[in-house]
């Protein structure tokens, strides 16, 4: 009976793991003003947020169940510390940490990166700035950037010379298993640097 039910919820959490997570964007720029939202969805899940009403929205089955409207925070006095009150040897251990994080760190975020899944782009895209020199440089940018880019997907862009601005019409959506953050972030944990500051850390 035991067996059976632990066979029962392997098979269940590989059946999670195996999931695609699709991320998905629809966002407008036009006039200074940004509208349009994000969107997260995993199995029958979903989280929205609305980027004009700053607001959470979370839906099962494609039917709202929590809305989650935002709050402005109240600004907190700010605590100023006496001059000396820092640890300088607390800092700059905590400085070489990061340092040593920084190479495992980078490793996750391309492994991530990569291991997503573009399902679609569409973008357009109209940048410009006042000095025509800068436009150059940024013509020759988008073209390095989205030229080899292109196979698949709609990216249209323009180099404004007449103004500075920066508009843009974006609709995307990309997927990842859960099973592969789950790899990734295991080989991250599991790296020498990673190991060797968390005891660090445990040992302070």
């Amino acid at each position: 009976m035991i067996g059976s039910i632990i066979i029962i919820l392997a098979v269940f959490a590989l059946a999670i793991l195996l999931s695609p997570m699709t991320f998905s964007i629809n966002s407008v720029n036009s006039g200074g003003k940004i509208d349009g939202f994000f969107s997260f969805c995993w199995i029958m899940l979903m989280f929205k947020y609305k980027i004009k009403d700053k607001e959470t929205e979370i839906l099962i089955l494609g039917r709202q169940v929590v809305r989650l409207p935002h709050k402005e925070k109240s600004q907190k006095p700010v605590d100023k510390k006496k001059p000396g009150s820092i640890n300088k040897s607390k800092k700059i251990l905590h400085l070489g940490d990061i340092f040593n994080l920084s190479r495992p760190m980078l490793r996750l975020f391309k492994d991530l990166i990569y291991t997503f899944r573009l399902k679609y782009l569409n973008m357009n895209l109209t940048i410009g700035f006042n000095d025509p020199a800068h436009n150059g440089i940024l013509a020759g940018f988008l073209h390095s950037i989205f030229g080899s880019f292109q196979a698949g997907h709609a990216i249209r862009w323009t180099v404004d010379f007449t103004r500075p601005v920066m508009e843009w019409d974006l609709k995307a959506e990309a997927a990842i298993m859960p099973i592969h953050i789950l790899l990734h972030m295991t080989r991250f944990l599991a790296s020498r640097q990673v190991l060797k500051s968390g005891f660090q850390y445990i040992r302070d």
